[in-house]
């Protein structure tokens, strides 16, 4: 680690001066500073935060230099976490080191990259690295990328490495290859066909483990497992005037996998093969928008190591794509729908339609179950349903008010490992916003949920003011009005005051906030999270 700090440094002395003449440097930062203020009618309390530590921050120093002349690309960030929550919410994590480093040469058509490397095959489903700074995910490839374009018209590109953990790196060596191409057949029909092969070979260390693990069974759930796994996907999209079809199917060989817990409860691996089928159908004209969705799932789990000890998102080398709706608004969004590896088969389907420039309707709706619903889930109960319709008016220039319904029916059972198998969820939901002047506006949300089987009734309201560019300020409150006495029997209030403050290419931010336990969910992926209560600054800056 000292190594790549002095290299860095000295490049970072011999590049400044001659960026003026030959490229320049671009870079970012970003700090969460939150301070825990204990509240044990919320669930904030009984918590190393709450009890002794009261402050953690977390903060990236990016560091790039561009050199157009030489197709030479730099990067280096710098990670600091000190008594952090966001690995782990409930375990604070201190260390500081290098997060990120690459080198990108390009000559012609062909570009080595060396370092720590983000990318996907497809949709992500054979192989997927990423960072996701809000739920703490970092999973990049340590390692090198070759990539060569064929005339804009084929793209190749192969790849080795590990997978980073934390500012360390896991054992099992990850191989890898996509071919990807893009064809006009004729006026208005194109092809974006591609194919993708992965090879994960475990270590030595990792295979003990889940050896170890194996021979804890009896004899019947004992198997051979093996060193190396190996996946490959082929996708395409094809585009025919107004209609975008994408099909991918992905297939992984017979590995030791984690068992789904919840509904097969015998041993914790199982050897198996897996596969994947993902398709989106898309047809857009002029005031009207259909998206159609599907996947089935079944034993598609591919992480660096199948070890039962793994955490959550720790190793994890594949992205399942969820189907259903990303709600931003707070209530709708509480109860979401992560993808399963083991055994899925979703729907979905969003419709809009605008007849004109003041009204927009959108009506959506999903649904995921298990492929084997009575032998593998006795209850025949399904995993997640939602209808979700809203309606956006514009009466006037200044003005837009949207108005909707979501209905969801969730298996609290299945994707929070607790409670009961069918809850309903009922949430109306209205938003205002009116733009004063070129410099002034408000935007207003009030929001209503009833979900008899976890909290009961919540009420939701906020207001927003915006001072562009520089001021922006909000109150909003979360309040449980009617409560489960089961889940809780305090009438909780989780208020939130927020104050923003943009100069150039800096923001600053400072918030109270009282937030409740429950999920919280970004790019499709998801998490469990304890309540929070306290005080959070935040800095992003870019130059």
């Amino acid at each position: 680690m000292k190594k790549f700090y002095l290299l860095f440094t000295f490049l970072g002395l011999f590049l400044s001066d001659v960026s003026a003449q030959w490229g320049y440097f671009t870079g970012s930062f970003q700090s969460n500073t939150n301070f825990f203020i204990r509240d044990e009618k919320i669930g904030a309390a009984n918590l190393p935060h709450y009890d002794n530590l009261k402050v953690g921050t977390d903060a990236w120093f990016n560091l790039n230099y561009n050199n157009d002349k030489y197709g030479l690309d730099l990067g280096v960030r710098l990670d600091l976490f000190y008594n952090s929550i966001l690995r782990v919410p409930t375990t604070p994590y201190t260390a500081v080191g290098l997060g990120n480093f690459f080198v990108k040469k390009k000559v012609k058509d062909l570009t080595i990259t060396g370092g720590y490397i983000y990318d996907q095959i497809g949709t992500g489903i054979i192989f997927r690295t990423y960072e996701e700074r809000a739920l703490g995910i970092d999973n990049a490839l340590l390692g090198a990328r070759v990539e060569y374009n064929v005339k804009d018209m084929v793209k190749v590109k192969a790849f080795a490495g590990v997978q980073k953990l934390k500012f360390s790196v896991r054992k099992p060596i990850i191989v890898g290859a996509n071919v990807e191409g893009n064809f006009n057949i004729k006026d208005k029909v194109t092809l974006v066909p591609g194919v993708g092969f992965l090879n994960r070979s475990m270590d030595k260390e990792s295979m003990e483990s889940v050896v170890a693990t194996i021979e804890s069974y009896d004899t019947l759930g004992r198997f051979v497992p093996k060193f190396n796994t190996y996946a490959a996907t082929i996708y395409n999209t094809l585009t025919v005037g107004n209609v975008t079809w994408y099909v991918e199917g992905a297939y992984k060989t017979s590995e030791a996998i984690k068992k789904d817990q919840i509904r097969d409860a015998k041993d914790t691996l199982i050897n198996s093969a897996g596969n994947c089928v993902f398709s989106t159908l898309n047809y857009s004209q002029k005031g009207f928008g259909l998206t159609l969705q599907f996947k089935r799932t079944e034993n598609f789990y591919l992480h660096s190591s199948p070890n039962p000890t793994e955490a959550l998102f720790d190793g994890i080398i594949s992205f399942l794509p969820p189907v259903g709706r990303q709600n931003s608004l707070r209530l709708p969004s509480q109860y979401f729908a992560p993808s399963q590896e083991n055994r899925e088969l979703a729907f979905g389907v969003e419709a809009t339609f605008s007849p004109n420039k003041k009204m927009t309707f959108t009506l959506q709706g999903s649904y995921i179950r298990d492929f084997i619903m009575k032998k593998y889930n006795p209850s025949d109960t399904a995993f997640f349903g939602e209808a979700y319709v809203d309606a956006i008016f514009k009466p006037t220039k200044n003005m837009e008010v949207e108005v909707g319904f979501q209905y969801v029916r969730y298996n609290k059972f299945l994707y929070r490992k607790e409670g009961d198998h069918e809850v309903d969820v009922y949430t109306p939901f209205a938003e205002f916003k009116y733009k004063i002047n070129k410099k002034h506006s408000i935007r207003m949300e009030l929001q209503y949920q009833h979900v008899e089987k976890v909290f009961g009734q919540w009420i939701y309201g906020l207001l927003e003011y915006n001072f562009a560019p520089h001021f922006s300020i909000a109150v909003s409150d979360m309040w449980n009005f009617d409560p489960n006495p089961d889940t809780n029997p305090y009438k909780n209030h989780y208020y939130s005051v927020f104050a923003g403050y943009t100069i150039g290419a800096n923001r600053f931010s400072i918030s109270y906030v009282k937030q409740v336990e429950g999920i919280v969910c970004t790019g499709g992926v998801c998490r469990l999270e304890p309540a929070f209560s306290g005080v959070k600054i935040g800095i992003n800056s870019t130059f």
